[in-house]
């Protein structure tokens, strides 16, 4: 159980440094006025939330998850894919094996949700979670982590 804490807390801690550049920033996005309201995702000409989703390590059951969020993220119809230079969320994914040696059992995640308004500039730190995922629960898992997404985008969509 320890070990588990200890993989935990580095897999949240390595999501916190690569969201520092994030956190450094010194003013955070502005909540909406009370009178304004609230922006919608997609508009009338079917505008959709720009979702980019960073992942880079190598595990077999965090791979996995990360596809599964490209290939869902992709069929949206509130949000897409994008790797452009644009207004976009960046959905920053970190995964580690549970059990080092146990390969495709499991693995613990970490996820930080960013704003970015162009590249080379900073990037504002929305929120983070961290959690543990199996094979038999990436669906569920994906499906939370899109659902969380959308919803950060609905209460920030007037930076877009």
């Amino acid at each position: 159980m320890q070990t588990i804490l200890r993989v935990l807390s580095l897999a949240l801690a390595l999501t916190i440094v690569a969201a520092l550049p994030a956190l450094a920033q010194t003013a955070a996005p502005a909540p909406p006025a009370a009178d304004a309201a609230p922006a919608k995702k997609s508009d009338a000409s079917g505008r959709k939330t720009p979702v980019a989703i960073d992942h880079d390590d190598n595990d077999p059951v965090g791979t996995r998850l990360a596809y599964r969020l490209k290939e869902l993220l992709g069929r949206s119809s509130l949000m897409q894919p994008t790797n452009k230079d644009e207004k976009k969320i960046v959905i920053v994914l970190k995964t580690k094996e549970e059990f080092p040696g146990r390969s495709g059992l499991s693995s613990i995640y970490s996820i930080s949700w960013l704003f970015s308004s162009k590249e080379g500039a900073l990037k504002y730190f929305l929120t983070s979670e961290a959690g543990i995922v199996d094979s038999a629960d990436i669906d569920q898992v994906t499906e939370t982590i899109l659902g969380k997404t959308d919803k950060l985008a609905s209460t920030y969509g007037y930076l877009f």
